[in-house]
């Protein structure tokens, strides 16, 4: 197998990925036990019914909700919470003294906390609805993160061919094109693999605390398109840049991905001045936005009627998806053709 270099080189990219992902795990079991187990609502009824001066009761309402009441004459505390599904709401009158007056709480999901004194006595109404709609095109919004970050190294992997050992990449029984063409599929497939295992942990981390709603809208498609040629992309342009440098391969990927988040940044800031001078700047660099891989996946998002409604620095989502697998397929055969001309 000609190309088993660079399944070598995948499976190793692989491997850092997966560290990175047990690490990002980690950290969210690690806040799923801090922040669900004593920092909830949950903990503070626990408390509440936890004392021996309490008397509990509770009933199922006829719309299926549960309705548990906690009454302590004695801490002069009086408390109604209701249940139903993934809602919560718990009124709590109690003295200003108490040291749950102040519970500060985490929570997932539409939460609120209303205090107030009546009487002399503190008044406390804890909502929480644990239902999250998310948009399935946001999953893979993240999951471009670590595209981003598996493209980086892998990209340049022409240049990688270039130094030390072209000499024995042109002894392969296989046409230069044939084994760059190779090459860099190996290098997509990975590519690929780490954003679906990017995916799968996001899913579970969602799931650590709620139970989501995944609902699509018309950008979806588009956007889960864009964040799969996004990283690929980044991969292009880093070895479009590089395929015939037999040194430097770091420099390039330092200094692209300095260029490439100052330039949109530029021309998004230029963007509304009046002066000349503004206006120049901005319309040279929005100029190379259109080069720009990572200006294609700059989103910025909006809640409308039909749900998340995704843009880009470069316009909506569906164009900057076309001109993005455009720029792609460009960046791709400059590589291809820049190493068949290498000479060792």
């Amino acid at each position: 197998m000609y190309y088993y270099a660079e399944v070598l080189r995948g499976k190793r990219a692989l491997r850092i990925v997966a560290i990175i992902l047990g690490i990002l795990l980690a950290l969210a079991i690690v806040m799923r036990l801090w922040a669900l187990s004593e920092h909830n609502p949950e903990a503070m009824v626990s408390a509440l019914q936890a004392s021996p001066t309490a008397r509990v009761t509770t009933k199922t309402l006829a719309d299926g909700t549960i309705e548990t009441t906690v009454n302590d004459p004695v801490k002069h505390v009086h408390a109604v919470i209701d249940r139903r599904g993934q809602l919560f709401r718990m009124d709590v009158t109690l003295p200003p003294t108490n040291p749950m007056t102040h519970y500060r709480f985490y929570s997932v999901g539409d939460s609120n906390v209303d205090r107030s004194n009546r009487g002399g006595m503190s008044h406390v109404v804890m909502t929480r609805d644990a239902r999250v709609n998310i948009d399935f095109g946001v999953l893979f919004v993240i999951s471009c993160i670590i595209g981003l970050v598996t493209a980086t190294m892998l990209g340049g992997t022409l240049a990688k061919e270039n130094d030390g050992h072209l000499e024995l990449a042109w002894t392969k029984p296989v046409s230069r094109e044939r084994l760059a063409i190779a090459l860099i599929a190996v290098d997509m497939v990975t590519i690929v693999i780490s954003q679906i295992a990017m995916l799968a942990l996001t899913l579970i981390a969602i799931l650590m605390f709620v139970r989501p709603h995944l609902y699509a809208n018309a950008l979806t498609l588009w956007v889960i398109a864009l964040a799969l040629i996004g990283p690929i992309a980044w991969y292009a342009c880093l070895t479009a840049f590089s395929a015939s440098l037999k040194r430097g391969l770091g420099m390039v990927v330092g200094l692209g991905w300095l260029a490439a988040i100052v330039t949109p940044g530029i021309a998004g800031a230029t963007a509304s001045l009046n002066s000349d001078i503004a206006r120049f700047i901005h319309a040279i660099f929005q100029a190379l936005s259109y080069i720009d891989p990572i200006a294609y996946i700059s989103f910025h998002g909006s809640l409308g009627s039909d749900g998340l409604q995704f843009h880009t620095a470069i316009g909506s989502i569906g164009t900057s998806a076309l001109l993005l697998l455009g720029l792609a397929i460009i960046y791709l055969a400059l590589a291809v053709l820049q190493w068949r001309r290498v000479e060792a």
